[in-house]
This record gives structure tokens, C-alpha cells and sequence, in this order.
């Protein structure tokens, strides 16, 4: 193994020189840098697997492309970054076979079958010619990179004391998030109809009007989760770390007036009381109080109530539904786009295409997951979309229940209470697609699988020892 790996070093090495002497000095440095990335991570995957936790946030875009109307082709260097780490740890297993490739965990299944389903069902659409395959290929791509990484990690991650430390990593990125949207927001971003915004979330060279306070809504939907769990769960210094960041972080979340995102937020909180039993009243009183002190802060209260009441009342709601019931309801075009959405989804949409559906890209721009789905990969995709998500929601609460660990129950409890606000989120975003919110999301499922087999693991009582020296009577 030893000379395998000089041999390839002094190979890479030589055609690095060519490189150079020819002039190519950018892709050389491009070259240089997948090389390197790739032995780190060939030797270290732990290491690299924590370089991934803060480039998932942290990580600038490049603008590869308009492909339609409404879709553009967007690489982030964490996507190569996540491929070059992925090939060399695959590489490592495959050479070392000291593990399997797929760990077997709860949700395999579920995903290996939505994945399929996904490549499926756009092919179906590439031969009907209802999808043009440069449109799709990308955005299949990153529906398996997401699962990619859940596998990675659920093998690289071994013990509980590695989840802590990835925690760790996560809470620092957040910060640094945090930091960045405060900076945006007062700074680069002022003005009246300024919003918070995630760091790199335009392609480098793009417009800043261009980025999505809801991707970074959603992220916080995440870490919120997280965070009044470990307020419940945990004592002494953890819980004032996490009460201490929830005070300071909120704001943020509010200045992306993210209206979906607020409606997923608000959904947490009676998720939280309804899944555990620990300071009730405590987090009652603690929402309330952060509530009536944002009320009173200049420049955000106003600006929060003006955002929510847009949506039915003003110059902007225009849009007309009967509800139904003997009334009508305004809504502005933001909001009546994803009723929209899900009429022609559902009645125009899938009748046509009911199993397989339309394919990835298929239905176009679907700003509801509960659009999205079922459009582009049918009721089949539908049924194992919420299967999957079903085996994610059990296996965290049966981690909550297994263990002792103030962390590891607060980690599972704040999973469980994020799936909630991020399926209410979804009723206005693409949720479980956007890369600044399922990178979190699916590394964090990784960690919550890896719990669950280490508990389980634990549970397996050891095979009997027998004496080959012992005589029968």
C-alpha cells in the first residue's frame, strides 16, 4: 500500500510540473488544491468531515449557468469539496475494506428507493421530451449528494464523543452565520427592504437582490431546534450557552422576514411542549419575554408586522380565493403563487403523470415542497417521500428515549421539533431542497443514525464464552 501511494504522489507531482512549465498556472492551482484536499481527506476523514461542517455554510457559489425561466445552474465549491472528499474516503474503504460502504441504518431504504424514484422518473421525462436533461441532471445530482453525505457520515462518525465534537463545529458556524447576518442586514444591506441573508448565498460576481432569506430562515429552524432542546434538557453551563445563543440569534431570524420561516418557528414551539414534559413553563415564559422585548426593539417589530400583514391586507394583496366557507380571502402574488403552484400540480399536472410524475425540473418552479414532490416523481414518490421522513421522526425519538446523555437528548428532541417547523416551512419553500438547509439537515440525520446503532449496538448481548477445555462429566 505504501508504494502505491508514493507512486501516485510522484505521478500527480510530475504532471503538476508539466502543468506549470506549459503555463496552465490556474489550473495548476486548481489541481494542486483537489490533490491535496483529497490525500487530507484520504488519511484524516474525520478531519475533512469537520472541514464539511463549516463549508456547508461557509462555502461561496459559482454561477454555472441560466438553464430556463425560472432555473439556473449554481455550483458551491462545498459540492466539489463534498465529491473529492466522497471519492477519497470511498477510495480508502475500498482499499482498506476495513468497513462496509452502506451502513445499515432505519431510513436506508427509504432513501435508496426515493433516489431511484428521482432518477427514474426523470429519465421517463427525458424520453418523453418533457424534460430537458441539462436542466435536470444537476438537480438530480444534488438530491444524491445530500444522501451522500448522510452515508459518509454515518460511517466516518464512531463514537458519542465525536458527536459532541461535531456539535461543537456546528454551534461556532452558526455564530459566524449569525455575525455575517447582522453585518448584511445593517451594513451591506441597508435600506428599507433590506433582509438578512446567509453568507455567499449569490454566486461570486452575482446581485445581492438575487439571495434567499428563506434558506437562511430555514437553517435557523435547524439550530433553533437544537437550541431550546439543550434549553429543556441540559444544566448549569450548556443550558446558559444555549439560552445566551437563542437571545442572540433570534433577531437574525427575524430580519429575513421570512414569512414561511415564521410559520415553521411557530410551529416548534407547541411541538416542544407536546414532546417533552422538561421546563414547560420555563420555555413558555422565556418565548413570551423574547417576544415582548423584540416588540418593543425599533426597526423590526414594525418591519416584521408590515411583512406578516402584506401577505392578506394592503396595496399588494390582490389575488382573490374563495375559501369555501361563505367568504374570500386576499392574498399578495408571493403567497397566491403557491396556491397556484399546487392547483396546477395537482389538477393539471399530475392526472397526466399520477405514478411516476413529470421528473426533476419537470413541473417547473414549485415554491411548496408539497408541489414539488408529488409533481416531479408522482404519487410513488410521494408515498416514499413520506415514508422516509416518517423513519427520520421515529428513529430520533427512539435515540430520545434510549438515552441518559443531557446532549444526545436534546440533540434527537431538537431534530424532531426541526422536522416540524421545517414541514410547516415547506408549505412556502422547497424546504428539503435547498443546499444551506439539507446539508445541516442530512448531517445531523446521519449523527441521529449513528446514535441509534450505537445504542443498538449496545443492546446486542454478548455471545457465550465456551471452555474448549473443559471435560463433560
Amino acid at each position: 500500500m505504501p508504494i502505491i501511494i508514493v507512486l501516485v504522489a510522484l505521478a500527480a507531482a510530475g504532471w503538476l510540473g508539466f502543468m506549470a512549465a506549459a503555463g496552465a498556472q490556474y489550473t495548476l492551482i486548481v489541481l494542486a488544491g483537489t490533490l491535496m484536499v483529497a490525500l487530507f481527506a484520504f488519511f484524516s476523514p474525520k478531519l475533512s468531515l469537520a472541514l464539511l461542517v463549516f463549508s456547508m455554510l461557509l462555502s461561496p457559489e459559482i454561477g454555472g449557468g441560466v438553464v430556463d425561466a425560472s432555473r439556473s445552474i449554481v455550483v458551491r465549491y462545498d459540492d466539489i469539496l463534498l465529491v473529492i472528499i466522497f471519492l477519497s474516503w470511498f477510495a480508502k474503504t475500498a482499499m482498506f475494506k476495513d468497513k462496509p460502504f452502506l451502513t445499515s441504518t432505519p431510513v436506508q431504504t427509504p432513501i435508496l428507493l426515493y433516489t431511484a424514484i428521482c432518477v427514474v422518473s426523470t429519465a421517463f421525462g427525458v424520453l418523453r421530451g418533457d424534460v430537458r436533461p441539462e436542466a435536470s441532471f444537476f438537480y438530480v445530482l444534488k438530491y444524491v449528494e445530500y444522501f451522500l453525505l448522510y452515508f459518509m457520515t454515518v460511517n466516518i462518525v464512531e463514537s458519542e464523543a465525536e458527536v459532541k465534537k461535531y456539535l461543537r463545529y456546528g454551534l461556532i458556524v452558526a455564530v459566524l452565520v449569525t455575525f455575517y447576518a447582522y453585518y448584511y442586514y445593517y451594513d451591506l444591506g441597508a435600506g428599507s427592504d433590506a433582509r438578512a441573508t446567509a453568507p455567499f448565498e449569490v454566486p461570486l460576481g452575482g446581485k445581492m437582490s438575487e439571495s434567499e432569506p428563506a434558506s437562511l430562515g430555514g437553517y435557523y429552524l435547524i439550530v433553533f431546534g437544537l437550541l431550546m432542546a439543550m434549553v429543556t434538557e441540559a444544566t448549569g453551563y450548556p443550558f446558559l450557552v444555549a439560552a445566551g445563543m437563542l437571545i442572540f440569534m433570534f433577531p437574525a431570524f427575524l430580519i429575513t422576514f421570512s414569512r414561511s420561516s415564521y410559520i415553521g418557528f411557530t410551529a416548534m414551539v407547541p411541538a416542544l411542549f407536546f414532546l417533552t414534559k422538561k421546563r414547560r413553563l420555563f420555555m413558555l415564559g422565556f418565548v413570551t419575554a423574547g417576544i415582548l422585548t423584540l416588540a418593543f426593539i425599533p426597526g423590526i417589530s414594525q418591519k416584521v408586522v408590515s411583512r406578516i400583514k402584506m401577505t392578506y391586507q394592503g396595496a399588494y394583496a390582490t389575488q382573490i380565493f374563495q375559501t369555501g366557507v361563505g367568504g374570500n380571502i386576499k392574498l399578495e402574488d408571493s403567497a397566491a403563487s403557491r396556491i397556484y403552484s399546487l392547483k396546477r400540480v395537482f389538477l393539471e399536472k399530475l392526472p397526466k403523470h399520477p405514478i411516476f410524475g413529470w421528473g426533476v425540473t419537470g413541473v417547473g418552479l414549485c415554491d411548496t415542497q408539497y408541489a414539488l414532490v408529488p409533481g416531479e416523481t408522482g404519487i410513488l414518490g410521494l408515498a416514499l417521500f413520506i415514508w422516509m421522513l416518517f423513519r427520520l421522526f421515529y428513529t430520533a425519538k427512539t435515540v430520545f428515549r434510549s438515552y441518559n446523555e443531557p446532549y444526545i437528548r436534546a440533540l434527537s428532541l431538537g431534530f424532531m421539533v426541526s422536522l416540524i417547523g421545517l414541514l410547516f416551512q415547506s408549505f412556502g419553500v422547497n424546504s428539503f431542497v435547498i443546499v444551506r438547509i439539507m446539508e445541516p439537515f442530512w448531517f445531523l440525520t446521519a449523527v441521529i443514525m449513528k446514535l441509534y446503532l450505537l445504542k443498538s449496538e449496545q443492546r446486542v448481548p454478548a455471545a457465550p464464552v465456551i471452555d474448549a477445555s473443559a471435560k463433560r462429566p
